[in-house]
């Protein structure tokens, strides 16, 4: 019996915790909406301070709900015969009460009038809700565009119908023509001067419900003239390389791959790929076989050329200030240009990159004629103009003579039998050598930065043997080819 006596005990105690708990966030809730209704009670009944007047209407001394009341009752009058008239030329725009519905968000404006200094310091906000605050007191009037809600949509339609925006300058460029650039003239625009038509708006608004406002405008100038383009197509470098001792299947390459670059405009920032550009150096795309250098040796294949066309586009960077992100030397001296100043590419291996790293764009012409290929670059003058120098540091000797037989018959003309000689080429050597860029700044050198350090490798001559055997009785030719050793050399 003690047992179910305390068990009872204990579930009457439970019980009383749980109804003193509800009582006290029955009582917390209640409290909160009474707090809530209070405070909404005293703001609604707040006074509003003497001097206060809206629009024309004194509210001094009444409670917020009272003037809410009456501005409400005055703006919904105002409104039944407001109308505005918009004209430009004989264009008209005319808006009445059917075009709008009024604000109802006094009170907004009525925590205005009490905050008259941050109105009148912050220019947008006074003139989306505050037409003009009086110099003294708490006098302000409200926005007809605030008042009325619609309004300001419409005129932004109005806006862009009759504004006119400028035509900025173009620059043409014809890479085949004698007169590479045509550039046009700008065209001035016209826009709207919103401020003065709300500020019009808003002072008839004063004292009338009929507003008549013209539209006014302000001349609007467009930001790339013909005069600023005429400063883009200024030359700022240019570079040649010699191509009179070249076979003509070479000199065709050559042309060929810098005629890709022929009208490029090189935008600001933009980074080229030299392969990308000139496509794969095969004879689908036109290139013909010629000399090439493959495994440190002359050699034919297709394409031969192509690398003199990007060294002498590289050298036209270089001299226009441009930003060389990869370049590559040859294995083997060439002679088109000095040491350490050549750009070696080949398809999936090397390539040239580089990027204009200035604002404007850059305009490459490429041209030829029978002994040299050329290119130009046209840009904004930079604020410094640049030269190249190269250094030959040491020279490495050939090594003498490579000889080679003559298994496929390719040279039958020339050797037949093992003992007779033709020389395909002598030996060449090789260098090491850097180069330098130049900064000058009005014609005095500013600074000098080296950009290349390459070594490249000797050659040794290579001579041709016949690959059969005399029959006997019958002795080589004498070809007079005399096999140059590496002591000899």
């Amino acid at each position: 019996m003690k047992k179910s006596k305390t068990k009872a005990l204990s579930s009457k105690q439970k019980t009383n915790k749980l109804l003193v708990l509800l009582t006290i966030i029955t009582l917390g809730i209640t409290a909160l909406i009474l707090g809530q209704f209070f405070i909404l009670d005293y703001n609604t009944n707040k006074v509003v301070p003497d001097g206060t007047v809206i629009n024309g209407f004194n509210i001094s001394g009444m409670t917020k709900a009272d003037a809410s009341t009456l501005l409400t009752h005055q703006f919904q009058k105002r409104a039944d015969d407001f109308k505005l008239q918009i004209s430009h030329k004989d264009q008209n725009w005319t808006f009445t009460k059917d075009d709008f519905v009024v604000n109802s968000d006094i009170h907004t404006i009525l925590e205005a009038s009490q905050q008259r200094d941050h109105y009148f310091e912050n220019q947008e906000d006074r003139t989306t809700l505050i037409s003009q605050f009086e110099k003294v007191g708490s006098s302000i009037n409200v926005a007809f565009n605030y008042m009325f809600i619609g309004l300001d949509e419409k005129i932004e339609e109005i806006v862009k119908q009759v504004e006119i925006p400028p035509v900025n300058s173009e620059i043409k460029f014809n890479p085949d023509n004698k007169h590479l650039f045509d550039i046009t003239d700008s065209v001035n625009g016209k826009r709207v001067n919103i401020n003065a038509l709300y500020s019009n708006i808003n002072e008839q608004f004063l004292s009338s419900n009929n507003i008549n406002v013209e539209l006014e405008f302000i001349e609007e100038v467009a930001p790339v003239t013909k005069e600023y383009n005429q400063q883009l197509t200024n030359k700022i470098s240019h570079f040649s390389t010699n191509v009179s001792d070249s076979t003509g299947g070479r000199k065709h390459n050559v042309k060929l791959a810098l005629e890709k670059f022929n009208g490029f405009i090189l935008e600001p920032q933009q980074q080229i790929s030299f392969n990308e550009i000139t496509g794969a150096h095969t004879s689908e795309n036109g290139y013909k076989p010629a000399t090439i250098i493959y495994n440190g040796e002359f050699t034919e294949g297709i394409g031969g050329g192509v690398c003199q066309a990007s060294t002498t586009l590289y050298n036209a960077l270089l001299l226009g200030g441009v930003q060389i992100d990869e370049v590559h030397r040859h294995s083997l001296p060439v002679f088109y240009v000095p040491f350490a100043l050549d750009a070696m590419v080949s398809e999936y291996v090397a390539d040239l990159k580089f990027t204009n790293t200035t604002d404007y764009p850059m305009f490459i012409h490429t041209y030829s004629d029978k002994d040299s290929v050329s290119v130009d670059i046209y840009s904004h003058n930079p604020e410094y103009t640049y030269k190249t120098r190269s250094e030959t540091l040491d020279t490495i000797e050939a090594g003498g003579d490579k000889v080679i037989s003559d298994v496929e018959g390719k040279y039958s003309d020339k050797v037949l039998f093992k003992g007779e000689y033709f020389r395909i080429s002598y030996p060449k050597k090789g260098y090491e050598a850097k180069s330098y860029l130049q900064k000058y700044l009005n014609n005095e050198l500013v600074s000098e930065e080296e950009i290349r350090h390459e070594i490249y490798q000797p050659q040794k001559g290579v001579v041709v043997e016949g690959n059969a055997i005399p029959p006997e009785g019958i002795s080589p030719i004498d070809t007079g080819v005399k096999i140059i050793t590496d002591e000899e050399e």
